[in-house]
């Protein structure tokens, strides 16, 4: 269990809830639920055994918090909210400002000589435990790309391919009448369709593997129709997007031309 102490205003400007309060003063300490279940303590306990056989005033409950990282799990704490400390440390609320830390930096510079290890961002500390996430994220999006770049140049040779085999049949329904408008139409109905079919397979099993590997996380986002929608759309369009031209340059072909192709 990680025991440590503060005075009000850091527990002020932390944000920790207290979800009971015990009405205990200065010294109390304050126990958040994973440590009342870690020591099989009741919620109403209004004293903490130590393992040397003293016992200290429980001030309240905390709801439950992440100390640093939301993704790890959460850990039992015993906060003791003090008055006054012999030797301490502070916590400082800037307004955002990115050269906050650095006037701090030169402060510490002149009451010490050095500022090495002596004031720390936490926006820092944070964001430097979600390096493993920050590296996944770059790999997923560099296959992202890739995966994107591999489809175009698959519904380009695909649509090649397409044209090449309907090339007569294009020519003999402009002969027929049919302008190049509808032609255009009907070869991209023709080939967007197997794709839709392919939505229809891939939602319900991206929903089901999404909302499992979700589940995992402590915070997260509900799973909206509309990311799944978004996606679709994405994807229909860089398909539309493929073919497009090689469907107009083949509707703009003389057709007389596209009948004596073998």
């Amino acid at each position: 269990m990680f025991e440590t102490d503060m005075d009000k205003t850091t527990f002020e400007l932390l944000g920790l809830q207290i979800k009971h309060n015990h009405g205990t003063s200065n010294d109390g300490i304050y126990l958040n639920e994973e440590a009342l279940r870690q020591l099989d303590n009741k919620i109403d306990a209004r004293e903490l055994g130590w393992y040397d056989g003293g016992k200290e005033p429980v001030a309240g409950v905390l709801e439950e918090f992440h100390s640093v990282n939301v993704l790890s799990p959460i850990q039992p704490f015993a906060i003791r909210v003090q008055k006054d400390k012999e030797f301490p440390m502070f916590l400082v609320k800037t307004n955002g400002d990115k050269q906050a830390k650095a006037a701090f930096d030169e402060m510490m510079k002149k009451l010490n000589g050095s500022a090495e290890n002596s004031v720390q961002s936490i926006e820092e500390s944070i964001a430097e435990t979600f390096k493993d996430q920050q590296h996944t994220l770059k790999l997923i999006t560099l296959f992202t790309l890739i995966a994107i770049v591999v489809s175009v140049l698959g519904f380009i040779g695909m649509s090649l391919f397409f044209i090449r085999q309907r090339q007569k049949d294009i020519g003999i329904r402009k002969i027929m009448g049919s302008t190049s408008s509808e032609v255009m139409m009907l070869m991209l109905r023709t080939f967007c369709v197997p794709l839709l079919v392919s939505f229809v397979m891939a939602i319900p099993l991206s929903w089901y593997v999404m909302n499992d590997w979700l589940s995992n996380f402590s915070y997260r986002i509900s799973l909206s129709p509309w990311i799944f929608v978004a996606t679709c759309a994405f994807s229909l369009l860089v398909a539309v997007l493929s073919v497009s031209i090689q469907i107009m340059k083949a509707v703009r072909t003389n057709p007389v031309e596209s009948i004596k192709t073998e």
